[in-house]
């Protein structure tokens, strides 16, 4: 059942895209996203480290950063700092500074969280309800579709045609 906003609700959620497109819809700045990285390494410091390797390390982060915006990467730090890495399935070690791909993925993860609630925001003015279908009134996957993700399972090649 849907219903329209009422004008506060509207207003509530007016200033709530106005307050999360800035930084959903943020350009990604590498030279940014650097700075952030390094005020993360300075708390970690590494001793006895050649300039070559602090230069290796830094083209990591560079690659790693180089499409997300900086504030993505300095929530990203504040978690890494929290320890609220939850996200990252590999159980890393807090007292070291985390990987290029362990800090991307977290930049990403806060990236997603914003442009999703943007998402919603936005739709939520259109006057779209979510669908959601409840997990008993879902199909089935087809079993071919099943068998393409267990390598066990696999069909035989003549199974899809072309």
């Amino acid at each position: 059942m849907s219903r329209a906003l009422t004008p506060d609700e509207r207003s509530i959620l007016s200033r709530l895209v106005d307050e999360v497109a800035p930084r959903a819809e943020a350009k990604p700045g590498s030279v940014a996203a650097l700075q952030e990285a390094a005020k993360l390494l300075v708390v970690f410091p590494a001793s006895n480290i050649s300039e070559a390797v602090i230069d290796a390390r830094s083209e990591a982060y560079e690659i790693a950063l180089e499409d997300v915006p900086a504030w993505t990467v300095e929530a990203a730090a504040k978690r890494w700092l929290k320890g609220e890495v939850a996200v990252l399935a590999d159980k890393p070690n807090l007292s070291f500074p985390p990987s290029p791909p362990q800090l991307r993925a977290l930049a990403l993860d806060e990236w997603g969280k914003a442009r999703a609630a943007l998402w919603r925001y936005r739709r939520l003015m259109e006057g779209r309800v979510e669908r959601v279908v409840p997990l008993k009134g879902r199909r089935s996957l087809p079993k071919v579709t099943l068998q393409a993700f267990d390598p066990k399972c696999r069909p035989p090649a003549d199974a899809y045609p072309g």
